[in-house]
């Protein structure tokens, strides 16, 4: 079974108005659409995990027509959920429709970008892939950005990393680089992997972003 990642991006047209709140306010840092009930494309309901200012989410959310209910569940000062009922526009009902046609499974979570953009994974077999890839409304944006054959390991922090970022990690954790306090420096990393000290930097923090992106 093959699976894609694509980023879904609007070029020319809104998605939808909380679309535009979450991905192009100051006050909202990160977005994660959790789960949601698409039994109906004319009110889905959605959850969301974000980081940001929950009250300033509130009153945009209260101030969108479109929106029917909300709830807003807060973690910390920063971090809460917020689940929310509305109405869809015709842009987004053609989205739903074009990633849940047939035989195709979005997987969450879906990450909004602060370019706008959403970004996620879609398993199916190829034809049905590329007949929705070509059924993309006309005003939006998307970019492939992997393809392969599904494979639930893969989503392991471990086979998160090529085999060199696995490399530079063991190599870090080997010299101490992440005991605390720290008892090594890249320096030291790169001479254990023996390369260059920016290589062994790129190394790490490519390796850290993958992991942290897997996590959360």
């Amino acid at each position: 079974m093959k699976y894609l990642r694509l980023t879904v991006e609007p070029a020319g047209r809104e998605i939808h108005p909380v679309h535009t709140l979450m991905t192009e306010r100051p006050f909202v840092e990160r977005v994660r659409m959790l789960h949601w009930n698409l039994a109906d494309f004319e009110m889905p309901a959605l959850f969301f995990y974000l980081v940001g200012d929950a009250a300033k989410v509130a009153d945009g959310l209260r101030s969108t027509p479109e929106i029917e209910t909300f709830d807003v569940t807060r973690i910390d000062e920063n971090r809460f959920y917020c689940f929310t009922l509305g109405e869809t526009t015709e842009v987004e009902r053609t989205l739903y429709a074009t990633f849940t046609r047939e035989s195709l499974i979005v997987l969450p979570p879906l990450r909004y970008e602060a370019s706008g953009g959403v970004t996620f994974e879609v398993l199916g077999e190829s034809e049905t892939l590329r007949e929705a890839l070509a059924n993309v409304p006309e005003g939006i944006g998307v970019a492939v950005e992997r393809v392969g054959e599904y494979d639930t390991a893969r989503r392991t922090a471990e086979s998160a990393l090529t085999s060199r970022q696995r490399e530079a990690v063991s190599a870090a954790m080997a010299v101490g680089y992440y005991e605390t306090p720290r008892e090594a420096t890249i320096a030291e990393v790169a001479a254990e992997l023996g390369c260059a000290r920016s290589t062994a930097a790129e190394h790490l923090q490519k390796a850290e972003a993958r992991l942290v992106r897997t996590v959360l």
